[in-house]
């Protein structure tokens, strides 16, 4: 085979293994994005005009004090409790982390591959 081939298809593949890095990198950090802002945004009740804490920053009542509450604020507490629950973004963050490492093992290899043909050929260029 011809060292022009061989070099076109070595920066070829260098080149996949660096674009299905940031890929899978892309995703993962959509997936972190997504599961961040269902945690961390206000949000509706479904069927209600009523706005509900961020599921981190609500203050879940005392379950020894449920007593004191009205039923009112107890129908608000599980209306916004069923609207957005954890279950969803944790499954995500869960998927997202072998696919951030993937991604980051297959960009740090394509960059790695790349970087050491530029070496050989800066070596070759200066032996002739």
């Amino acid at each position: 085979m011809h060292p022009a081939v061989v070099e076109r298809d070595f920066h070829a593949q260098s080149n996949r293994l660096v674009g299905w890095g940031w890929f899978l990198l892309v995703v993962a950090f959509l997936a972190w994005g997504w599961a961040a802002w269902q945690v961390f945004v206000p949000h509706g009740a479904d069927g209600t005009s009523e706005t509900c804490a961020p599921p981190a920053l609500a203050d879940r009542p005392d379950p020894y004090s449920a007593a004191t509450a009205t039923s009112d604020e107890a129908r608000h507490e599980r209306n916004c409790a069923a609207a957005r629950d954890w279950a969803t973004p944790v499954s995500l963050l869960v998927v997202s982390v072998p696919a951030f490492a993937a991604g980051s093992g297959l960009f740090a290899a394509g960059w790695a591959m790349d970087r050491a043909h530029r070496l050989t050929v800066d070596l070759e260029q200066a032996r002739g």
